[in-house]
């Protein structure tokens, strides 16, 4: 007789403390060893058996061997450590007509046996009970938290004291008894200092137009790092300067509910007034600036945008050989790449020769002509919507408004700005910025070539204007070696007045 053993990580009802899984499978080994079966293999998940919509890969893994007859039973410490659910319980009924067995050490139960079916049907909804109670026990005493202005903490998060999650324990600390092993310190308060005042003047820098991705670095420039010790990114940033907790304020469900008992970091005029702007920004990821053509390159099969990607070989200087492509990751085709270095050459050509063409210069003016009109009137709306949400925002802050009455007056006007924005952004790619004489060859030159890659992306930009570099699929059975006239332009419909 073959007999899997099953284990999950818990809580023990009697003293609260960690039920390790090796205890568990220590334990059901002794069973199976009793009832002289054999061990077939050991599954066990993390998971709370009580959450509904958690997945448990351990437990389907059981089941798939069941119903493949490569076992004939399982052991379990006790039977809520495999179901909670009565959902789960009948997947094994349904297995019973074959004689599946659960053993633990409480006892024994044949799936086979109608008496053993109704008592674990009881056991079952007992426990199911008992995790529903618990779960709503859990759910109204965080609720009385928020109404009184305990923030639940779930592990420190930046900017606030709390235990060190970069931490990792020292060499040989596991084989030691839990008593004597080291414990996790706490955050020193400089670093805290130092994270908060990064959120403060983060606040403000946000508000002034600065990018995420500007304040990332400049955040691990300073030495800062995410709680769990890895460098920051833009929409960490984002992610951190959005959290409600840094003014003084309870967010649930994403609703702020009220003020906090802590000390704020910003204030909550201020963090509405960020909030707002952040959360009205165009969805979705931006090209990254590390290659000239990342975001500003189009599919020529599928029309989706290209990014960069290392590539087989080298190039004569030794650097590894990388390529523009269209990722099938992003809803893209997969079925277009460029050599990165012949591609950027086509680039800089066609950069210095649209910038030093007066032909250009003279289309920049009449593209801005077209849309001035509009351009101001949406900027004016823009201008309008802002200082209005910057009113709620200090009313707020005043305690002269409540917080349902900000969120049902500010909704509205964060969707307008959305709309105001996406317009802004189409009617100023229709006019492009940049000088509207044309400039010497020689000086886009000099300025391609000395520049970073982010000076030589803004000079593309600029060249474009509201038109797009397509690059089309190689030919079929023509040469591997990139050709230019792969490449060509597509112009924009001139934008309406």
């Amino acid at each position: 007789m073959v007999l899997d053993s099953y284990a999950r990580l818990s809580w023990k009802p009697g003293t609260k403390e960690l039920e390790k899984i090796d205890t568990q499978f220590a334990d059901n080994r002794e069973v199976i060893e009793r009832v002289g079966a054999r061990l077939g293999e050991e599954f066990s998940d993390g998971l709370s058996a009580w959450k509904k919509d958690v997945r448990r890969p351990g437990w389907e893994r059981l089941l798939a061997r069941v119903e493949q007859g490569l076992s004939d039973g399982i052991v379990v410490w006790h039977t809520d450590r495999l179901f909670r659910q009565p959902r789960d319980l009948e997947k094994l009924i349904d297995l019973g007509d074959k004689g599946f067995l659960v053993y633990s050490a409480h006892g024994r139960r044949d799936l086979a046996n109608p008496d053993d079916r109704y008592i674990l049907r009881i056991e079952t909804a007992h426990a199911a009970r008992s995790s529903d109670d618990t779960q709503r026990r859990i759910q109204r005493r965080l609720a009385t938290h928020r109404e009184n202005g305990i923030v639940h903490y779930n592990g420190r998060v930046f900017g606030w004291p709390g235990k060190d999650r970069a931490w990792q324990p020292p060499e040989g600390d596991e084989a030691l008894p839990e008593d004597q092993r080291a414990q996790r310190p706490e955050v020193p308060r400089s670093q805290v200092t130092a994270e908060r005042k990064a959120i403060a003047a983060a606040a403000e820098a946000i508000l002034a137009g600065v990018e995420d991705a500007q304040l990332a670095r400049e955040w691990n420039a300073q030495g800062l790092r995410t709680v769990t010790g890895l460098e920051i990114s833009g929409a960490d940033v984002r992610d951190v300067m959005l959290r409600a907790r840094n003014a003084g304020l309870i967010e649930h469900s994403g609703e702020i509910t009220g003020p906090s008992t802590e000390e704020p970091i910003i204030p909550p005029e201020l963090y509405m007034r960020l909030r707002a702007k952040l959360t009205a920004r165009r969805r979705g990821r931006r090209p990254s600036t590390a290659y000239v053509g990342n975001g500003a390159l189009e599919c020529g099969a599928c029309g989706k945008k290209m990014t960069s990607r290392p590539h087989s070989g080298t190039y004569p200087d030794g650097t590894k050989r990388r390529q523009y492509h269209c990722p099938p990751n992003r809803n893209g085709c997969g079925k277009v790449a460029a050599d990165m270095r012949a591609v950027d050459a086509e680039l800089r050509a066609f950069t210095i020769m649209r910038l030093s063409d007066s032909w250009y210069a003279e289309a920049i003016n009449a593209a801005r002509a077209r849309v001035a009109d509009r351009l101001a009137e949406v900027q004016r709306e823009i201008t309008e919507c802002e200082q209005v949400q910057e009113e709620l925002a200090a009313k707020l802050g005043r305690r002269e408004l409540t917080m349902k009455a900000f969120n049902a007056a500010n909704g509205p006007l964060s969707e307008s700005l959305s709309t105001l924005y996406r317009e802004r952004d189409e009617l100023t790619g229709g006019s492009p910025e940049g000088p509207s004489t044309a400039q010497p060859a020689e000086d886009i030159a000099r300025q391609w070539d000395h520049g970073e890659v982010a000076d030589r992306r803004a000079l593309l930009i600029q060249a474009l204007g509201a038109d797009t570099m397509v690059i089309d699929p190689a030919p079929k059975g023509g040469p591997r070696k990139f050709h230019h006239k792969r490449m060509r332009l597509v112009e924009a419909q001139p934008v309406a007045s």
